[in-house]
């Protein structure tokens, strides 16, 4: 239902997506986790440029339902903390980050990258078991497969050579934004991009026909010895194009 209690029929390509999500959730090792982190964009905001052309309903307030329901279904942590995404999914009235307000009304650890006592920001970073991460949403994109690991390739070089400014080594470098999961791994750190839980639309048809986005959840253990252990958990979604035949 809508917020307005306007009835709502889920197409079958959004049934497909709960159905993936559902089996990714199942998927997940650890049952208690300690932290869960939304790297950016709970929600896909109102799509203003396209009169809201591709989203469910263009009313934030029913995004925001739905994602806090799902999220109430998957393992609930001990830390949860939500990083800003891009403004264009995020801001009410293009100047108000629906993802602070969330973020509040699920009572969020608050974090800040350099001053202030919010509970969100573009950069959060997190010590566990003595290993620290680093995530924020945005990082370049890469149309071709055979370039997609430059990208977070390059942030994990930038973050070595910031590490002393920064005050410690980035051991996991985290990033989203890009719809496909890739991972690079140096002797010393290691960095992903996470999957999404969108398909195409309109705007991705910009550059010709897209490739479908990776769909999951990205899982990290941190051992008490300080192993680190990558887990994507990834599911293809069960819907293909459909032909017209003559």
């Amino acid at each position: 239902m809508a917020d307005q209690d306007n009835p709502y029929v889920p197409n079958k390509l959004q049934m497909a997506l709960l159905q993936v999500f559902n089996e990714a959730k199942d998927d997940i090792i650890e049952k208690h986790p300690t932290a869960w982190v939304i790297n950016g964009e709970p929600i896909d905001g109102d799509n203003y440029h396209s009169g809201g052309v591709g989203t469910w309903s263009p009313d934030l307030n029913d995004q925001v339902n739905d994602f806090q329901k799902l999220y109430k279904t998957l393992p609930q942590p001990k830390h949860l903390f939500l990083v800003r995404g891009s403004n264009y999914h995020v801001m009410a009235g293009k100047t108000t980050p629906i993802e602070e307000f969330v973020a509040k009304e699920m009572k969020a650890d608050r974090h800040r990258a350099y001053a202030g006592k919010g509970f969100t920001d573009f950069e959060c970073n997190i010590e566990m078991n003595g290993k620290n991460f680093n995530f924020t949403h945005h990082v370049g994109f890469a149309q071709w497969e055979q370039y997609r690991p430059t990208s977070i390739a390059r942030e994990l070089v930038k973050m070595h050579f910031e590490h002393g400014r920064r005050g410690w080594h980035t051991d996991v470098t985290v990033r989203s934004h890009v719809h496909y999961y890739v991972e690079v791994r140096f002797t010393h750190t290691k960095g992903f991009t996470t999957p999404a839980w969108k398909m195409p639309d309109s705007f991705m048809y910009r550059r010709g026909i897209p490739t479908i986005p990776d769909v999951g959840f990205m899982e990290v253990i941190v051992e008490s010895n300080g192993k680190v252990i990558v887990e994507p958990h990834i599911i293809e979604v069960n819907v293909k194009p459909m032909r017209s035949h003559i």
